[in-house]
């Protein structure tokens, strides 16, 4: 009889054992770490693109997920006004996964199983105690700079083109030159942009602007005098230019601001064509300066992805050039991020 007493204890210590270590496996939650990849990624209410963004994560920003839904990591974000929980997603391709953390087991001290009582001996109750697991450690931040890679092409006018007096056609007569020249004022370039961030939320970024440009081709062409003849003289010149750049981005805004200054190496090339009744001529001749330049400009930084952006910009570019040249363009590219 006492035997039997003993391994009905034994069957439920068992029992309990196996019970409370499948609710510990049962408990286990599954967490992964992950650490944003790019740039700047957005953090949305639901998981989709047309949801709104809760926030913006920089590089580097590390972040704790329970788990997926699709393509969207889900996130549990710090409580809002309120105190009220607040869950935001982040897409799979923005983040990468450093760590797969499982929550630690709670830890169960099972004493030995009751042994047989001697005589006048009691059996040895099973004593269980459960440990708390520790907190997962917060996430951190590492702020990280970017780099942005930007070409472009511009189009635009020369809104001051020189007079025949800059372009040192002598005056001999009184008369107004400028009625023989004909300037031809539409330019066109192309350029790449690099910007490297100066602060931790990529407001304010500085880089170089390397690019050249058409600056305007013009004809002096003085007609038919007394006798049968042709005076004709052809200019053009273009610029290759390299300007330090810094940029302004208020956040959360496709809105930025640039302000440039540095160096245009000005190529130039002029021909003369003179026809008579009694001689020919031809002349060409070519060369180069160096002129101080200015950049003022402003645009909007449309997002194709989270690497990926298109800005167009309005951008005013003046060279100290027979007083001064100013041009006026309007520029898009591709911004990579």
């Amino acid at each position: 009889m006492q035997s039997h007493g003993f391994s009905k204890k034994v069957f439920l210590f068992l029992s309990l054992a196996l019970l409370l270590a499948t609710m510990a496996a049962a408990g286990q939650a599954s967490m992964v770490k992950l650490k944003v990849i790019v740039k700047a990624a957005n953090i949305r209410s639901k998981p989709d693109f047309t949801s709104r963004i809760l926030k913006t994560a920089l590089v580097g920003t590390l972040f704790e997920s329970p788990g997926k839904e699709g393509r969207w990591y889900k996130l549990n974000l710090p409580a809002g006004p309120q105190g009220a929980p607040v869950i935001g997603y982040i897409l799979e391709s923005l983040v990468e996964v450093v760590e797969e953390i499982k929550a630690e087991a709670p830890k169960v001290a099972i004493a030995e199983a009751p042994k047989k009582e001697a005589a006048g001996d009691k059996a040895i109750p099973a004593e269980i105690r459960k440990t708390q697991p520790e907190p997962a450690p917060a996430a951190s931040v590492f702020r990280k700079r970017s780099l942005s890679f930007r070409p472009y092409a511009k189009f635009g006018v020369l809104a001051t083109p020189p007079t025949a007096a800059d372009l040192n056609y002598l005056n001999v007569d009184s008369v107004n030159l400028d009625q023989y020249l004909d300037v031809a004022t539409f330019s066109f370039g192309g350029g790449v942009q690099v910007l490297f961030s100066l602060s931790p939320d990529n407001t304010i970024n500085f880089g170089l602007d390397l690019g050249a440009q058409k600056l305007f081709s013009s004809i002096f062409d003085l007609g038919s005098g007394d006798i049968v003849y042709e005076d004709i003289h052809h200019e053009n010149e273009f610029s290759f230019y390299l300007l330090g750049l810094l940029e302004f981005r208020p956040r959360q805004s496709p809105l930025f601001f640039q302000g440039g200054l540095g160096m245009h190496l000005v190529s130039w090339y002029w021909d003369y064509t003179y026809s008579g009744k009694y001689s020919d001529e031809y002349k060409e001749e070519s060369g180069t300066e160096v002129n101080l330049g200015l950049m003022l400009a402003g645009g909007l930084d449309l997002p194709v992805n989270e690497r990926i952006s298109v800005p167009i910009m309005l951008r005013m570019d003046g060279l100290l050039r027979y007083g001064m040249l100013l041009n006026i363009s309007l520029s898009i590219g591709l911004s990579f991020h």
